[in-house]
């Protein structure tokens, strides 16, 4: 399996085909003038390969909002599919790391705009993370807070709940087929799964729970850099 990020201008007729082919297979509710509408939005695409194969693929746009009367800038995720066989394998988030961390370097400040409709995304973050938000662990710090409430209002200003910081859609929208990141009993006895599922009660609907992170290794877990190669 290969992985790279290319400006979303390379990606072919035929990649865009299989990628929607890929979400449709773990995304119920889809729709692909929407998927392709979303993908025109974004900069770049990584996408994963066995072959000429794409097996897992995540959109990218770099984002600016104004916080605190300054620019803010980050890297904001959006769709993100790996096929089932290579779940819990790292590659797609390595790849990932390789290209964004060194991108932040030429940042005062530069975070990792996420938002999260299923608990196995949300789960990255206390995996790799020593700080991220939200989380059980400690209240979201204010600027965190300004930072999260900026980038969630720019691209979602009607949906935006800043009470409960989650992106409650008002249209029909995607999400995961039964099956994929049920939280059943067992699975909830994790505390950050627990979290998530608290925070965000209504993610089996595609409602999306805003998340942050510095792009910084001096926030992130000791063994993370390494593990990564970042």
């Amino acid at each position: 399996m290969t992985g790279r990020i290319v400006p979303v201008a390379e990606i072919t007729e035929q990649d865009i085909r299989a990628m929607y082919a890929l979400m449709q297979t773990y995304y119920e509710q889809t729709d692909e003038a929407v998927f392709r509408r979303d993908m025109a939005e974004k900069d770049y695409v990584l996408t994963l390969r066995e072959g000429q194969e794409i097996v897992g693929f995540s959109t990218q746009r770099v984002l600016t909002v104004q916080v605190e009367g300054k620019d803010v800038s980050g890297v904001f995720s959006g769709d993100t599919i790996i096929r089932r066989d290579h779940w819990g394998e790292q590659e797609l988030f390595r790849i990932w790391s390789q290209f964004w961390f060194p991108y932040a370097r030429n940042y005062e400040e530069f975070w990792w705009f996420l938002i999260c409709k299923g608990y196995k995304t949300y789960r990255i973050l206390p995996t790799f993370w020593e700080e991220f938000y939200p989380t059980y662990r400690q209240e979201t710090p204010a600027h965190e807070q300004a930072v999260m409430d900026a980038y969630a209002k720019a691209l979602y200003p009607e949906e935006y709940d800043a009470a409960s910081g989650v992106i409650v859609y008002q249209h029909e929208k995607d999400r995961l087929r039964p099956g994929v990141a049920d939280a059943d009993a067992r699975r909830l006895k994790n505390k950050d799964i627990a979290y998530f599922c608290e925070r965000n009660p209504g993610h089996a609907l595609g409602n999306d729970l805003v998340c942050l992170a510095r792009m910084d290794v001096s926030v992130m877990k000791r063994r993370s850099p390494a593990v990564l190669g970042i």
